[in-house]
């Protein structure tokens, strides 16, 4: 029992913590790894297990009045909630208001793992049922090693299964959320090591946080829900928008050829006077020009990306932008209008917004191709640019009003996660490339 309990208590009561929020940072982590991620992330369990090894040290040698100790291991909780943020920030790629969600969710899960097995422990003393393990031993610490994994493999699952989304938080709601959450985990921490006595109590405190973590759970998993709400609805806000956008120029179209028609009946009756027999060239080139207008149907295989490619043409035509294009729709038949709308759309509005403002009518030309290389589907935008770009995270900042990465990349980054893929951005010598790779 001396060997069990020295075990315990110099190694296990102060790196469990540091080993439950390490799995969360591998159960939380987002697609978007930075690179030599396995370096980063076994560099993480070391400074967590180490710092977390050093500070109960320290509390436990040298705050041995039970209010200072309160204090410490308040203290403690904010300090390792602040390690993971930053071990999260190594690891992967993400905006701050992201950061701040999956720290109070490891926080919490954390916690909730944590309490329940607490909670159990002393409800079996308060009932006086007999223990299959001792408080201070290797078999208790493994028991309490299957709880922890358990209840956080099974939190972020219920999590997952809902599909919530981090992507897009608010930053300023999110740190005001992070500063409130983590004072009342640390105050709370504080109560349950001054304000118990006995068993009793111990099962009293522990059952009312396993309350409150659960709440905070319960309200974290909202806020995911709210947000991928959020951004279904404004994707279906933008396929509205274009969908709103094709009809009108169809019936813009429809509107100019019947005008178009008309004059051209006019035009065929001066070809016919003496006097159009003399500006015959000039009529032909007017002919001509009309019928080029109308020449940018496209036809690709697949319906939902001639209407975007059509309606693309027509603005690059406008704007003085040569749009080329090599691409076979069927491919793209996996996918829905909405996404296909999301995808190409976004990914040419951007073009097109870049290369209208480049001086030289040599550069404005924007490139679209799209093939198949064994089980993946590739998609290739490339286009000049003159403006500054800022490149956060691998994704450039947006340069319309706000801050933060443009929705339309956002967009497409989910697309092609949700297949399976990729989304990356090149930027140079003032040349942007958009590569999509996706597995349907």
């Amino acid at each position: 029992m001396i060997q069990d309990n020295l075990w315990v208590q110099t190694i296990d009561h102060r790196i469990s913590t540091a080993l439950i929020l390490f799995l969360m940072l591998l159960l939380l982590g987002n697609k978007r790894k930075r690179s030599g991620f396995t370096f980063r992330i076994v560099g993480s369990l070391f400074v967590l297990s180490a710092a977390s090894w050093s500070i109960r040290f320290l509390i436990d040698h040298q705050l041995a009045v039970g209010v200072l100790q309160g204090i410490g291991y308040s203290f403690y909780i904010g300090l390792m909630s602040l390690l993971y943020l930053g071990c999260y920030a190594f690891c992967y790629q993400a905006s701050l208001g992201e950061l701040l969600y999956a720290d109070l969710l490891a926080l919490t899960i954390y916690k909730l793992a944590w309490n329940t097995f607490k909670a159990c422990s002393y409800a079996v003393s308060v009932a006086g049922i007999p223990s299959l393990w001792a408080r201070y031993s290797v078999m208790g610490a493994l028991v309490s090693y299957v709880v922890y994994g358990s209840m956080c493999a099974l939190a972020c699952g219920i999590l997952h299964f809902f599909k919530g989304s981090r992507d897009g938080l608010a930053e300023r709601p999110m740190l005001v959320s992070a500063v409130c959450f983590i004072s009342c985990q640390m105050i709370l921490e504080f109560c349950g090591h001054v304000f118990t006595a006995d068993n009793h109590a111990l099962f009293l405190y522990y059952f009312c946080a396993l309350m409150y973590t659960a709440t905070n759970y319960i309200v974290l998993l909202v806020i995911a829900q709210l947000i991928r709400y959020r951004r279904d609805n404004e994707d279906m806000q933008s396929f509205i928008r274009n969908k709103m956008q094709y009809y009108q120029m169809s019936h813009d179209g429809i509107l100019s050829l019947q005008v178009k028609c008309h004059d051209l009946k006019h035009q065929i009756a001066a070809i016919r006077s003496k006097v159009g027999k003399e500006s015959f060239d000039k009529y032909i080139d007017r002919l001509e020009d009309s019928i080029d207008e109308y020449g940018t149907v496209v036809d690709c295989g697949n319906e939902t990306i001639n209407v975007v490619l059509t309606e693309k043409n027509i603005l690059c035509s406008t704007y003085g932008v040569k749009f080329s294009y090599i691409i076979d729709g069927t491919l793209f038949n996996f996918m829905s209008e909405m996404e296909i709308y999301s995808l190409f759309g976004n990914a040419l509005d951007n073009a097109l917004e870049s290369c209208s403002k480049v001086k030289d009518p040599e550069k404005r030309v924007i490139s679209l191709k799209a093939v198949a290389r064994g089980d993946l589907i590739i998609m290739h935008v490339e286009n000049f640019f003159e403006e500054e770009l800022t490149m956060v995270d691998g994704m450039p900042v947006t340069t319309k009003d706000g801050t933060g990465h443009g929705f339309g990349l956002r967009s497409i980054q989910e697309i092609a996660e949700k297949y399976r893929g990729v989304a990356s951005v090149q930027a140079e010598n003032h040349i942007f490339k958009l590569t999509v790779l996706m597995k349907p």
